[in-house]
């Protein structure tokens, strides 16, 4: 998997509750940006803003084709 903000390696972790409660469940963070996403980060952003898409930044000097980013 592929982190949707900087396209970095996403792999799986473990997440707990940091309320003190018992609850665990899985995840996945980017080892480049540190990106964490879980089954309520995905829904949260899929109510807010519709289907997940990359949330990165157009890089300055990157050719686009039509010409330089300045």
């Amino acid at each position: 998997m592929h982190c949707l903000r900087c396209h970095g390696l996403m792999v799986s972790i473990r997440l707990e509750d940091a309320g003190g409660s018992s609850l665990r469940f899985s995840g996945w963070q980017c080892l480049m940006c540190d990106e964490v996403i879980d089954s309520v980060v995905t829904a949260n952003r899929k109510d807010l803003h519709g289907q997940p898409r990359s949330r990165s930044r157009p890089r300055y000097g990157v050719y686009q084709g039509k010409g330089f980013i300045s």
